[in-house]
Formats: C-alpha cells, sequence, structure tokens
C-alpha cells in the first residue's frame, strides 16, 4: 500500500509539472514581459528609455533567464537599439544603481552579458519603488523601467514552483527548493535524411487532384485557406502548387494559402507517393507555412510593417511525420530591428 501511495504522489508531481508547462504562455505587463518554455526555463525581458528631453529615442533592453529547479541561478544580457553603439565600442557601457556606478558591460559582444553581482543589484533595485537602473555611454543615458517588473517576475516564481522559497524574487519563504519544479527534458527529435540534392516540381490544380482527389475539401476545411479554387488556371488569384520528395514512401505537397497585409502562408500536407493517395493517408502540418527545406519547415511572420517583432515556427522530419521542433517570439514590439530577442515557448533537441 505504500508503494502504492508513493507511485500515486509521484504520478500527481508529474502530471502537476505537465499542467504547469501547458499553462505557460506569454505575459505582459506594462514595459516588461515573460515567456517560459516546455522546459519550465523562463526569460523575462524589460526596456529603458532615455530621457525625452535628450531628442534620443534609442532604448535599452534587459534579458533576465532562469531555468527550473532548484537553486538555479539568473543570466542576465543587455542590448541597446542605438545605432552609434559600434561606433562607440570602445567605450564601455557602466551599470548604475541610483546613480552609483556597479561595473560595465563588455562591449565585445552582443548582447553584452551581465555579472551575476550586477544582476542581484539590478533585480533588488527593480523591485523597490525608489531606486533607479541606468545604463551610461559617454553622453547617453538609458533608465531601466519597473513597471511590470514585480508582476512579470511573479510569474516567473509561479511558473518555476518557487513561491515562499528562498529562492522565489518576489514573494520570498523560509523554503528550500527542495520541492520548486525540475526542469522538464525537452523532447528528443531524430531527423530522417530526405532525398538530396532536394527534388520538386511545380503542379498545376488538376494534377494536384488527381494525387489528391479530396484536396479542395481538405483546402477549405481543414486549412480554411483564403484563395478561390474555382477561379480559371490564368487567373493570378490561384495558388501555386509545388511537390517536395521527401523519401521512397511520402512527398510534401505545398499550396499557397493566405496573404494579409505583410506576411503569407503557405499550407503544407505529407501526402503518399502513387495515384491516387487515401485522405486517411495524408497528413496535415500547417497552414502558415513559409519555407521549406532540407526536411524542415518554417513559418516566419512578423507582427508590424516595421519588422521589430517576429514569430517563429519550425516541424522537423522524422520519417513519418513533421514534428514542433521549435516555436518563439521575439516579443514585444518596441523598436529593435528584426525583434529584440528570441523567447521561446517550446524548444526540442534534434538528433
Amino acid at each position: 500500500m505504500l508503494r502504492f501511495y508513493s507511485y500515486l504522489s509521484l504520478f500527481l508531481f508529474i502530471n502537476l509539472v505537465n499542467a504547469q508547462a501547458n499553462q505557460v504562455n506569454f505575459f505582459e505587463h506594462k514595459d516588461w514581459h515573460i515567456v517560459c518554455d516546455n522546459t519550465l526555463t523562463c526569460r523575462a525581458v524589460g526596456f529603458g528609455y532615455q530621457d525625452p528631453a535628450s531628442g534620443d529615442n534609442s532604448s535599452i533592453s534587459i534579458l533576465l533567464v532562469r531555468k527550473a529547479g532548484a537553486n538555479q541561478s539568473m543570466s542576465g544580457y543587455v542590448r541597446t537599439n542605438d545605432d552609434e553603439i559600434e561606433q562607440l565600442s570602445d567605450t564601455p557601457i557602466t551599470v548604475a544603481v541610483n546613480n552609483q556606478a556597479i561595473g560595465t558591460v563588455k562591449m565585445d559582444d552582443d548582447p553584452y552579458e551581465l555579472r551575476p553581482k550586477q544582476i542581484s543589484s539590478i533585480i533588488s533595485a527593480l523591485k523597490s519603488n525608489d531606486k533607479t537602473v541606468s545604463f551610461q555611454q559617454n553622453n547617453k543615458t538609458w533608465r531601466l523601467s519597473n513597471a511590470g517588473f514585480n508582476a512579470v517576475m511573479l510569474k516567473m516564481d509561479e511558473v518555476q514552483g518557487r513561491i515562499g522559497t528562498i529562492g522565489a524574487i518576489i514573494k520570498t519563504g523560509n523554503r528550500d527548493e527542495s520541492q520548486v519544479y525540475p526542469s522538464i527534458p525537452a523532447p528528443i527529435i531524430k531527423r530522417a535524411a530526405v532525398i538530396s540534392p532536394e527534388q520538386s516540381q511545380k503542379l498545376t490544380l488538376d494534377e494536384v487532384i488527381r494525387r489528391f482527389p479530396d484536396f479542395e475539401t481538405h483546402y477549405k476545411n481543414e486549412a480554411d485557406c483564403d484563395f478561390d479554387l474555382s477561379k480559371s488556371a490564368e487567373d493570378s488569384d490561384i495558388p501555386s502548387f509545388q511537390l517536395f520528395a521527401l523519401n521512397k514512401d511520402n512527398d510534401l505537397l505545398a499550396a499557397s494559402c493566405w496573404f494579409g497585409a505583410y506576411n503569407s502562408g503557405g499550407v503544407y500536407w505529407v501526402i503518399p507517393k502513387g495515384t491516387p493517395a487515401n485522405k486517411n493517408e495524408i497528413k496535415f502540418v500547417t497552414r502558415n507555412g513559409t519555407d521549406y527545406s532540407n526536411g524542415e519547415i518554417s513559418e516566419i511572420h512578423k507582427s508590424r510593417g516595421v519588422g521589430d517583432c517576429w514569430s517563429r515556427t519550425d516541424w522537423t522530419w522524422n520519417g513519418q511525420q513533421f514534428l514542433l521542433s521549435s516555436d518563439l517570439t521575439t516579443g514585444s514590439c518596441r523598436g529593435f530591428a528584426g525583434g529584440t530577442w528570441d523567447l521561446p515557448y517550446f524548444v526540442s533537441e534534434i538528433e
């Protein structure tokens, strides 16, 4: 009976951790946001700005990273979107709390890594309402905002099960960290070889239907695509179709699916070789794909036209199906070209 309850406790704990992981999402409050991935590693991002009177609207951003599990320290990085920063690479950025310097960050790489004592001082200052954190270089000073910091870091504590422990950032307690949530191993995907060099061909709608008789139904209902297949082949609004050889048994069918103001998406299915394919053998992957290469489908989209915030999702071929292998956002749109940081929702190990 004792063994039964031990197994039951272990089962309930594992399910609690898995449920916690499934609830993790993008959380934003004021000038801070956080993303925790499927391993329960959390990444919190904050922003800082120059005094508006300076006439310089460049920004600085800090990334704080903590893995799940007991006794995990925090890593910290800094990045600026100042175009002049490369011209000043010989001048370090000074980190200050209440205008008192606590050291510099190295200027020989981007992003610039903070030292542990600097991270500790920054966190302590941001938790307070009467301290300021700033980054200075020559005549430039960026003040790091603490608006939203406590709410975001409380979310990190919650996701990792640290509330009430000595390791919590916000709601610190007397409990040790022996019962905090452990890191969840990233899933392992065994990448399968695909036919090389890449073999692909363009298809007409009639050729697609010969290979995939239920294509029109799947295209309309399963993929919910925007194009009207009833239009003539000469019409520029007819979608394009491309077939990629995967292995001796399967091909990958790609079709344009939708267009937006500054994004587009393609729909992808794995279909067996031979004609015609049985509908039960058709495997839908995504309607948002933007590229396929060497056994990987990617979807890359920007959240607004200037391209300072992006999302990316990848699927990897394992010989039978495409499995989700990564999913990330670059965070909120704050004027950093190409996005500020890579913040994964989902990570995997590919072998």
